[in-house]
C-alpha cells in the first residue's frame, strides 16, 4: 500500500489490517433493519453482526510501497487509516464472483442482484442449490414482516421499549432524550 515515507511501518500496518477488516464488514455483515415506520432495529454492533478475530484471516500479508514520499505532506507521509477501508469490497467481489460460479453449477446462468452487505443468508438463496429452493418460499418473508408490520415480534418488553423510541425532532431535544432511556 502507497503510504508515503512510512513515519511508523508497524502502526501503518496495523491501520491497514484494521481498515480491511472494517470494510470486510461493511460489504458483508453489517445489515441495517428497518421497520416500515421508519424504525431502526439494528442501532449499533450489539444488535447487528460486526467482524470478530474469528473472521479476521490467519495469513493477512501488508507490503507498504517503497520509494513513493509526497513531497507535499507532512513529513512525506499519505492518508493510511481511511484509504484501505475499501480494501473490504475485495471480499465483496469474491463473493460475487463465487456466486456466479455456482449458479451455473446449478443451471441459473442469468443476471442476478447482489447487494452490500453480502449475508451469509442472501448468499446461500442467490446460489440457487436444491436446500436453498426448498426454504426459498418459507425465507421470503422480510425481517418485519416476520415481526409484524409494527415491528412487534417475540422479543422481550425491555427490548421492545428500546426498539420504539421516538425519533428526535430538534437538538434542543436530543440530550434529553438521550438520558430518558437506560
Amino acid at each position: 500500500m502507497d503510504v508515503g515515507a512510512s513515519l511508523n511501518p508497524a502502526i501503518d500496518i496495523g491501520q491497514i489490517e484494521g481498515a480491511f477488516v472494517q470494510g470486510y464488514g461493511l460489504f458483508t455483515m453489517e445489515e441495517v433493519k428497518v421497520s416500515p415506520s421508519g424504525i431502526i432495529y439494528t442501532r449499533g454492533p450489539g444488535t447487528y453482526k460486526i467482524p470478530s478475530t474469528n473472521d479476521i484471516p490467519r495469513e493477512f500479508n501488508v507490503t507498504l510501497l517503497t520509494g513513493s514520499a509526497n513531497d507535499d505532506g507532512i513529513f512525506s507521509s499519505k492518508g493510511v487509516g481511511e484509504p484501505p477501508l475499501f480494501l473490504g469490497s475485495s471480499v465483496f467481489f469474491a463473493l460475487k464472483d463465487a456466486v456466479k460460479s455456482a449458479r451455473k453449477d446449478n443451471n441459473l446462468n442469468g443476471p442476478f442482484r447482489f447487494d452490500s452487505p453480502a449475508t451469509c443468508e442472501k448468499i446461500r438463496m442467490l446460489c440457487g442449490d436444491p436446500l436453498a429452493e426448498k426454504v426459498r418460499n418459507q425465507t421470503e418473508l422480510s425481517f418485519n414482516q416476520k415481526r409484524g408490520t409494527t415491528g412487534k415480534g417475540n422479543i422481550s418488553q425491555r427490548a421492545r421499549k428500546q426498539m420504539v423510541r421516538e425519533p428526535v425532532k430538534n437538538v434542543e431535544n436530543q440530550s434529553r432524550r438521550r438520558n430518558e432511556y437506560p
